[in-house]
Protein backbone atom coordinates (compact mmCIF):
# COMPACT_ATOMS: atom_id res chain seq x y z
CA UNK A 1 0.00 0.00 0.00
CA UNK A 2 1.07 3.56 -0.58
CA UNK A 3 -1.25 4.99 2.10
CA UNK A 4 -2.28 3.99 5.63
CA UNK A 5 -3.94 0.61 6.16
CA UNK A 6 -7.37 0.82 7.79
CA UNK A 7 -8.43 -2.82 8.04
CA UNK A 8 -7.03 -6.35 8.00
CA UNK A 9 -8.46 -9.87 8.06
CA UNK A 10 -6.85 -13.31 8.14
CA UNK A 11 -8.24 -16.32 6.29
CA UNK A 12 -9.48 -19.23 8.42
CA UNK A 13 -6.64 -21.43 7.16
CA UNK A 14 -4.09 -18.82 8.25
CA UNK A 15 -2.46 -18.68 4.82
CA UNK A 16 -3.47 -15.18 3.70
CA UNK A 17 -3.99 -11.69 5.04
CA UNK A 18 -6.27 -9.18 3.34
CA UNK A 19 -5.74 -5.46 3.93
CA UNK A 20 -7.70 -2.34 2.98
CA UNK A 21 -6.15 1.09 2.64
CA UNK A 22 -6.61 4.79 2.05
CA UNK A 23 -5.05 4.12 -1.38
CA UNK A 24 -8.48 2.69 -2.37
CA UNK A 25 -7.15 -0.86 -2.78
CA UNK A 26 -7.49 -4.24 -1.14
CA UNK A 27 -4.32 -6.33 -1.09
CA UNK A 28 -3.97 -10.07 -0.61
CA UNK A 29 -0.78 -11.21 1.14
CA UNK A 30 0.74 -14.67 1.45
CA UNK A 31 1.59 -15.25 5.11
CA UNK A 32 4.22 -17.92 4.35
CA UNK A 33 6.24 -15.75 1.97
CA UNK A 34 5.21 -12.29 3.23
CA UNK A 35 4.66 -11.27 -0.40
CA UNK A 36 1.72 -9.56 -1.99
CA UNK A 37 -0.23 -11.92 -4.25
CA UNK A 38 -2.63 -9.43 -5.81
CA UNK A 39 -4.13 -5.98 -5.60
CA UNK A 40 -7.89 -5.55 -5.93
CA UNK A 41 -8.90 -2.23 -7.45
CA UNK A 42 -12.29 -0.70 -8.06
CA UNK A 43 -13.22 1.43 -5.07
CA UNK A 44 -13.17 5.20 -5.53
CA UNK A 45 -12.71 5.96 -1.84
CA UNK A 46 -10.58 4.71 1.04
CA UNK A 47 -11.16 1.06 1.95
CA UNK A 48 -12.19 1.20 5.60
CA UNK A 49 -13.32 -2.38 6.29
CA UNK A 50 -12.61 -5.90 5.03
CA UNK A 51 -14.10 -9.27 5.96
CA UNK A 52 -13.67 -12.80 4.66
CA UNK A 53 -16.18 -15.54 4.08
CA UNK A 54 -15.71 -18.54 6.34
CA UNK A 55 -14.76 -20.77 3.38
CA UNK A 56 -12.03 -18.30 2.40
CA UNK A 57 -13.30 -17.93 -1.17
CA UNK A 58 -14.44 -14.31 -0.98
CA UNK A 59 -13.47 -11.05 0.61
CA UNK A 60 -15.84 -8.13 1.05
CA UNK A 61 -14.65 -4.56 1.34
CA UNK A 62 -16.39 -1.42 2.54
CA UNK A 63 -15.32 2.01 1.41
CA UNK A 64 -15.59 5.75 1.67
CA UNK A 65 -17.26 5.59 -1.74
CA UNK A 66 -20.34 4.25 0.12
CA UNK A 67 -20.17 0.82 -1.52
CA UNK A 68 -19.39 -2.75 -0.57
CA UNK A 69 -17.53 -4.89 -3.07
CA UNK A 70 -17.49 -8.67 -3.20
CA UNK A 71 -14.23 -10.14 -4.53
CA UNK A 72 -13.20 -13.64 -5.50
CA UNK A 73 -10.15 -14.19 -3.31
CA UNK A 74 -8.60 -16.80 -5.61
CA UNK A 75 -8.68 -14.90 -8.90
CA UNK A 76 -9.15 -11.30 -7.71
CA UNK A 77 -12.28 -10.64 -9.78
CA UNK A 78 -14.89 -8.13 -8.65
CA UNK A 79 -18.05 -10.24 -8.35
CA UNK A 80 -20.43 -7.48 -7.34
CA UNK A 81 -21.00 -4.08 -5.83
CA UNK A 82 -23.62 -3.29 -3.22
CA UNK A 83 -24.76 0.33 -3.15
CA UNK A 84 -27.28 2.11 -0.97
CA UNK A 85 -25.33 3.37 2.03
CA UNK A 86 -25.40 7.10 2.66
CA UNK A 87 -21.95 7.28 4.16
CA UNK A 88 -18.63 5.56 4.61
CA UNK A 89 -18.76 1.86 5.49
CA UNK A 90 -16.64 1.52 8.63
CA UNK A 91 -17.27 -2.12 9.60
CA UNK A 92 -18.32 -5.37 7.91
CA UNK A 93 -19.17 -8.90 8.87
CA UNK A 94 -20.15 -12.01 6.93
CA UNK A 95 -22.40 -14.72 8.33
CA UNK A 96 -20.81 -18.17 8.70
CA UNK A 97 -22.87 -19.55 5.81
CA UNK A 98 -21.59 -16.71 3.57
CA UNK A 99 -25.11 -15.64 2.58
CA UNK A 100 -25.33 -12.31 4.40
CA UNK A 101 -23.09 -9.30 4.77
CA UNK A 102 -23.67 -6.97 7.71
CA UNK A 103 -22.43 -3.39 7.56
Amino acid sequence: HVSPVNAVAITQDGKHIVSGSDDMTVKVWNLDTGKEERTLTGHTGSVMAVALTYDGNHVVSGSGDWTIKIWNLRNGKDEGTLAGHTGTIMALGVTSDGKRIVS
